[in-house]
């Protein structure tokens, strides 16, 4: 991948830390959406009876995904240790179930034996909501997101696999998805250049590879043979 203009004159923990901030707006949007729902129904209650499930489903989500806000307010870069990856999966999921559009059925799958990487915990978490969020982006219809974490086909390996299945999605979709050229801002730009540094700094790799009617982003990890 070539290095984008804006991202050129970044080292990697701004590149990290503006990607972190990336994500950060993508909850908050969810949480302001969820605000909007809520007011919404609170001024519809004296015409729609029962519409108070609603506003507290929507109360409740936005008050989970300003905890989660809170909690990682800010990504603590450059630890060295071992990262479970089927527990960061399980820990990130909520917050996607919360921050994405309801369009998307979210579906995650982790094996029940861990896969250990030795990799920064916080880089591994940002990678998987950068890859999320920039499959959501691809498409305006209803779809399917699958995140899988599996062991990987040679030894000492780790899978990553994002599936994205789903209606009109763009004939240039697979070639696009992982190019910050075809970014349409800058934050979009800067996220996909954090995740090739995510993905290079642990020595592993990225690609996209077509499904029917959707894609697959696949990375593969080192992992470690705890043995």
């Amino acid at each position: 991948m070539r290095v984008g203009a804006r991202a050129a004159t970044l080292d990697e923990v701004a590149l990290l830390e503006i990607a972190h901030l990336q994500c950060a707006w993508r909850m908050t949007a969810g949480a302001a959406h969820s605000l909007n729902n809520a007011l919404t129904a609170v001024t519809g209650l004296a015409n729609m009876p029962g519409e108070e499930f609603e506003l507290q489903r929507e109360l409740d989500r936005c008050i989970r995904i300003s905890r989660t806000l809170t909690t990682h307010h800010s990504a603590h870069f450059g630890r060295t240790d071992e990262t479970e990856l089927g527990a960061v999966l399980r820990r990130v999921t909520p917050a996607l179930e919360d921050s994405l559009s309801r369009r998307f059925q979210l579906v995650a799958e982790a094996p029940p034996e861990p896969l250990h990487l030795e990799a920064d915990p916080a880089r591994i978490e940002l990678l998987v909501f950068l890859l999320v969020y920039r499959l959501a982006d691809l498409t305006r219809a209803d779809a399917r997101l699958r995140i899988a974490v599996a062991p990987g086909d040679k030894p000492d390996t780790a899978l990553l696999e994002l599936d994205l299945v789903g209606k009109k999605l763009s004939a240039l979709a697979l070639d696009e998805v992982l190019d910050p050229a075809a970014a349409t801002d800058a934050g979009s730009e800067i996220s996909l250049e954090a995740a090739s540094a995510v993905i290079a700094g642990c020595g592993g790799s990225l690609a996209a590879r077509p499904l029917p009617g959707g894609i697959r982003l696949r990375a593969i990890l080192p992992a470690l043979d705890l043995d």
